[in-house]
């Protein structure tokens, strides 16, 4: 198996920077990833040779790599394909990790590396070549990676053996004829354009998502699936050919996921599974599509990572992303930039072909997505955490976006998509940024005192460090969002009852009020609910800013980039003094800052 030199051209990652990429530009990646693999199988079975030679040596390691020669010497093609699998990437690169940390001979050791044997079997199968390789099947269930499962009634160590077009797995005790492997299989054809996907379930290295996999799919399952991805196909095919092109020829597997409790739908790459697009049931074809488009994005990225370091340090900054309600380290905010770069690519292009009644939801996402994607991509070139190959990188897609600014947008949608986004920044800032304490303890010192606020900026301010998992969003960012995605839903569940004298999903009578348009209301109403909880409300001081803002009251603009110093400055005033202070008589204190200073 040969390993090729490989570099990407400057046109080619130009073209992959503005968020393009076509197929001659996707082969190649994929030349790229089948090398990575190929070292890492190669490293996978040294390492193994040199650390636990009884392990090499029981588990036929040899003979695996042995048997993959053999396969390319007979079909250079398919054993082409299958040294691209996604699932033998993200398997070797899990397999040398264990290695490398390993410190004995174990059987947790030995089930991972005995799956050298199962990718030399399918390339055998696929080549018409007889065999004889170990297997371990704990459960009784040969899984064979991209081809599906086969219950046996053997469990434990046992052979898998082909010959004369016979499979069977044998023990001392018994010989098991098996049938055929049957991979799950979707496809869809639209414009002379097919792409062929095959449904994992049961690799155990494709589930490292940090999702929930379905560990089986049903026949109304498959059906789904097929319909939405035929109609995902057919909108990807017709009006975005260059990326439907690039998909079909670079991303081949899917890994269902289940959808998480709020009904979301979910979707995922990894750096190690490159061809494999993990993800839930999108809602329509549309969702389907973008969520497509969105992962390529991730796939892509990865692939030029491996040629090229983007990322110079930066390992422990966070910072905002518009797409998280967690601080992101800068990789995160890189990879969310680029694959948003692709989002709104793709809705430059679909908000001009929606259905009837949908151009609102095209117009806005390609408004909200523009906006904030560039925002990030000049927050990262600021990090100071680029190479200079990333600055390059992060640069052209810049460029790309702001030439977009001047598409023209719908006034009514582009302000549905400021106040989504300005929702989802201002509860952010809320929930996650923190004041220097020397600088909030000489704040407090002042106001009790009666003196004005020191000039000198608002104090250095931090991010928290992000929860375990994705936080929630609130359930404002649901309501504005839909109101561009899906009108009618939006107003029927503003109109539900809730519990416990909340709104409905758990709104509270002030954010009705905002949601409705009642903004002297829901001032009053935010004003209320921070006065009986002055030091728990961040996500009410985040609605106050938005109702301050949408109703141009004269202290919204001291709010901007104030938000956190101001709530966080509150509470410690309740706690000194034992009462609140009057949250906008506060912002206004705070905005006379500009006036300067007083000697003492």
């Amino acid at each position: 198996m040969k390993i090729g030199m490989h570099r990407i051209l400057q046109t080619d990652l130009t073209r992959l920077a503005t968020g393009a990429g076509d197929v001659t530009t996707l082969l190649h990646l994929c030349e790229v990833e089948r090398s990575k693999h190929i070292l890492l199988l190669h490293s996978v079975i040294a390492e193994a040779s040199r650390r636990f030679p009884q392990a090499h040596k029981d588990l036929r390691l040899a003979d695996a790599w042995q048997l993959l020669q053999h396969a390319q010497q007979r079909d250079p093609d398919s054993l082409g394909n299958i040294l691209q699998m996604p699932q033998l990437g993200a398997w070797a690169l899990n397999c040398l990790q264990h290695l490398r940390r390993a410190v004995r001979d174990t059987a947790e050791l030995r089930e991972d590396l005995v799956q050298a044997g199962a990718f030399a079997a399918v390339a055998a199968l696929q080549t018409g070549l007889d065999f004889e390789i170990p297997v371990t099947l704990p459960d009784g269930i040969l899984r064979l990676p991209g081809s599906g499962e086969t219950a046996t009634p053997v469990r434990g160590p046992a052979w898998l053996r082909h010959s004369a077009g016979q499979l069977d797995v044998v023990t001392a005790e018994k010989t098991v004829r098996l049938p055929p492997p049957q991979p799950l299989i979707l496809s869809a054809r639209h414009a002379g354009l097919t792409l062929v996907l095959d449904v994992d379930t049961s690799t155990p290295y494709l589930d490292r998502y940090h999702h929930s996999r379905l560990a089986r799919i049903g026949r109304e399952e498959v059906r789904q699936w097929s319909e939405r991805l035929a109609g995902a196909w057919r909108i990807l095919a017709t009006h975005h050919r260059e990326d439907a092109e690039a998909i079909s020829v670079s991303v081949r597997t899917v890994v269902p996921l289940r959808a998480d409790r709020t009904g979301s739908s979910l979707a995922a790459t990894s750096p190690s599974a490159f061809g494999a697009l993990a993800a839930s049931l999108p809602p329509d074809d549309l969702a389907l599509a973008e969520t497509m488009v969105h992962e390529f994005q991730h796939l892509k990225l990865c692939a030029v990572q491996d040629l090229l370091p983007l990322l110079d340090s930066g390992k422990g900054k966070l910072a905002y992303a518009p797409w998280r309600d967690d601080p992101r380290p800068l990789r995160g905010l890189l990879h969310g930039a680029y694959a948003y770069l692709g989002v709104t690519r793709f809705w430059r292009v679909q908000r001009l072909h929606m259905p009837a009644g949908q151009t609102m939801r095209g117009h806005a996402e390609y408004a909200r997505r523009r906006d904030e994607t560039l925002r990030v991509l000049d927050d990262l070139l600021t990090s100071g955490g680029l190479t200079a190959e990333g600055r390059d990188f992060v640069t052209e897609a810049g460029n790309q976006l702001r030439g977009w600014l001047r598409d023209p947008v719908p006034e009514s949608a582009a302000r549905l998509a400021r106040h989504a986004s300005r929702e989802h920044r201002l509860t952010w800032e809320a929930r996650h940024v923190t004041v220097d304490p020397a600088h909030l303890r000489q704040l407090v010192s002042r106001w009790t005192a009666g003196r004005p606020p020191p000039a000198s900026g608002t104090g250095t301010v931090t991010y928290r460090p992000g929860k375990t998992g994705r936080v929630r969003l609130h359930p404002r960012a649901l309501l504005l969002t839909l109101r561009y995605v899906d009108p009618p839903k939006a107003e029927e569940l503003l109109d539900e009852e809730g519990e416990d004298g909340k709104g409905p999903m758990g709104l509270s009578q002030a954010d009705l009020a905002l949601l409705r348009g009642e903004l002297s209301v829901a001032v009053a109403a935010y004003l209320a609910d921070i006065g009986r909880r002055p030091t728990a409300q961040p996500d009410a001081w985040a609605g106050l800013a938005l109702a301050l803002e949408w109703s141009s009251h004269p202290v919204a603009d001291a709010l901007d980039h104030r938000l956190s110093l101001v709530a966080t400055l509150h509470a410690a005033l309740h706690t000194r003094t034992g009462r609140p202070a009057d949250p906008l008589e506060l912002i206004g204190w705070l905005a006379d800052r500009e006036g300067g200073d007083d000697p003492a």
